[in-house]
C-alpha cells in the first residue's frame, strides 16, 4: 500500500511451532481475500481475529512482555486488509495509550511497532492533535502541601511524560516533515511546559522529556520549518547546562535535575552532529568551532559555553584522564555519530547523584566536546542519523526515567 518503509517480515516462519497460532495467522491474513471472497467474509474473520487474539493480547496484564513478534506481524497484516481499520486502529489505539507502552523493547519497537504507527499516523491525521489537547499548562493555582499534593503532583508528570514520549515516538515513526503544519501547536504546548518550576502541577521534572520530543523534531524535521524553534532551544540548552555549577539547592539546580541536565546535552550533541544550518549559526554560543579546539591559545579563555564549565569544573580539553582515552577518533569513522552513546561516552545509568553524573559523563563531555565536534567536521564525514536516531528510541524506552505514581 505504500504507508511502510520497511513493512515487517510476514514470510520467515521457519523457527514457528505447528501450534503456533498467532505466527500461522500473520501468515494466513494477507491471503483472507483469496480464501474467503466476498467482502462480509473477510470483514468478519479480522473482527474474530482482533476480538479473540490481537485485543486479549494488549489488554492482558503481562502486556507488553507477552506481545510477540507474529502479534505485530498480524496486527500489520490485518491492517492492510480494506475496511478493516475500526478493528485495528482501535486495538493499536489502545496499546499505544496503555501507560505500559514504554517498557517495549527497543528491537521490536524498531522493528515491528513504529511502522505500525506510521501507518496509524498515515490513515489517521488527527493523531498527534488529538495527543497535543492532553497536555495541560503547568498550575500553581490551589496547590497545598502534604501527601496528597505530592501524589497529585507525581501523577500529573507521570501523565506528561508519557503523553511527550508518545508525541516523540509518533514523530520518529513518520516520514519526514509529516508534523509541519502541527509544528505551531507543538511549540505553543512547549512553551507551555518549560514554564513549570518545582513546585507547579505538572513540575519541572517533566524538562527532560520535552528535550526528547525536541531532539525528535530537530531529527524528522527539516531545519527551516524550525526557525521559530531555535530560540527555544538554545535557551533552554544554556540554562540546562549552566545549572551544572549552580549552587545545590538554588532554582536552576532545582529546576534542572541530573536527567534533564543529561537530555539536554544529548540534544547539544544530536544538533552538532547533525549539523542543521540554522543551528550552526549559533553553535559557538556552546563550543569552540574553530581551529583554536584543537590547537589552543595559551593566553586564550574561550567564550564558548561548553569549554567554560569545563574549566570550572577543573578540566580543559586538553587535559589527560582516563575517560579522554576511551573516546573515539572523529578522524577515523565513517560517519559522524554523537559523542554521547555506545561509540564516545557511555551514559547508561540511573545519575541519582550529581558528583557522579558530573565525574563519569559530564565532565569527560565537556572538555572533550569541542575538539570532538571540530575534528569531526573537519574529516568530511556524513551525519550519522541512524545511530542518533537509536539513541532516541532508547531514551524514549527507558521505563526507568519515568516518574512513579504514588
Amino acid at each position: 500500500m505504500g504507508f511502510l518503509d520497511n513493512p515487517p517480515d510476514t514470510d520467515d516462519h521457519s523457527t514457528s511451532k505447528p501450534d503456533d497460532v498467532v505466527s500461522i495467522l500473520a501468515t494466513i491474513a494477507p491471503k483472507l481475500p483469496k480464501i474467503l471472497v466476498e467482502q462480509d467474509r473477510v470483514l468478519s474473520a479480522a473482527n474474530t481475529i482482533s476480538t479473540s487474539v490481537i485485543g486479549p493480547t494488549f489488554k492482558s496484564k503481562s502486556y507488553p512482555e507477552n506481545v510477540s513478534k507474529s502479534t505485530l506481524v498480524l496486527l500489520y497484516q490485518l491492517s492492510r486488509l480494506p475496511n478493516t481499520q475500526k478493528s485495528w486502529k482501535k486495538d493499536l489505539g489502545d496499546a499505544f495509550n496503555d501507560s505500559r507502552f514504554f517498557a517495549n523493547a527497543v528491537n521490536l519497537v524498531d522493528s515491528d511497532w513504529l511502522p505500525l504507527l506510521k501507518q496509524w499516523a498515515v490513515t489517521d491525521k488527527e493523531r498527534l492533535p488529538e495527543l497535543l489537547s492532553r497536555f495541560v499548562a503547568p498550575s500553581t493555582a490551589g496547590i497545598v502541601f502534604g501527601v496528597g499534593a505530592t501524589s497529585a503532583r507525581l501523577e500529573a508528570d507521570r501523565k506528561t511524560q508519557l503523553n511527550l514520549r508518545r508525541a516523540a515516538t509518533l514523530i520518529l515513526a513518520t516520514a519526514d516533515d509529516c508534523f509541519v503544519v502541527d509544528l505551531p501547536a507543538i511549540q505553543e504546548k512547549i512553551i507551555d511546559l518549560l514554564s513549570a518550576t518545582t513546585t507547579s502541577s505538572p513540575s519541572s521534572t517533566t524538562r527532560a522529556d520535552i528535550y526528547l520530543l525536541l531532539r525528535s523534531l530537530v531529527l524528522k524535521t527539516s531545519a527551516i520549518h524550525l526557525a521559530t524553534l531555535w530560540p527555544i532551544i538554545n535557551a533552554e540548552l544554556q540554562s540546562a547546562i549552566s545549572s551544572v555549577v549552580a549552587p545545590d539547592h538554588s532554582i536552576p539546580s532545582e529546576t534542572f535535575n541530573n536527567y534533564s541536565v543529561l537530555q539536554a546535552c544529548k540534544l547539544l550533541d544530536t544538533l552538532l552532529c547533525i549539523a542543521p544550518d540554522d543551528f550552526q549559526v549559533h553553535e559557538w554560543l556552546f563550543i569552540t568551532d574553530t581551529i583554536d579546539a584543537v590547537y589552543r591559545p595559551a593566553n586564550m579563555h574561550s567564550i564558548a559555553l561548553i569549554d567554560e564549565l569545563s574549566e570550572d569544573l577543573g578540566l580543559t580539553a586538553h587535559s589527560t584522564t582516563p575517560a579522554d582515552s576511551t573516546l573515539p577518533q572523529a578522524s577515523s569513522n565513517t560517519s559522524r555519530k554523537p559523542l554521547l552513546g555506545p561509540s564516545g561516552i557511555i551514559d547508561d545509568g540511573i545519575w541519582e547523584r550529581k558528583d557522579e553524573l558530573v565525574g563519569k559523563v559530564l565532565r569527560p563531555f565537556f572538555s572533550q566536546l569541542s575538539i570532538f565536534a571540530f575534528e569531526s567536521t573537519y574529516s568530511m564525514n556524513v551525519p550519522d542519523w541512524e545511530a542518533c536516531r537509536q539513541s532516541l528510541l532508547k531514551d524514549i524506552f527507558n521505563e526507568k526515567s519515568i516518574v512513579k505514581a504514588l
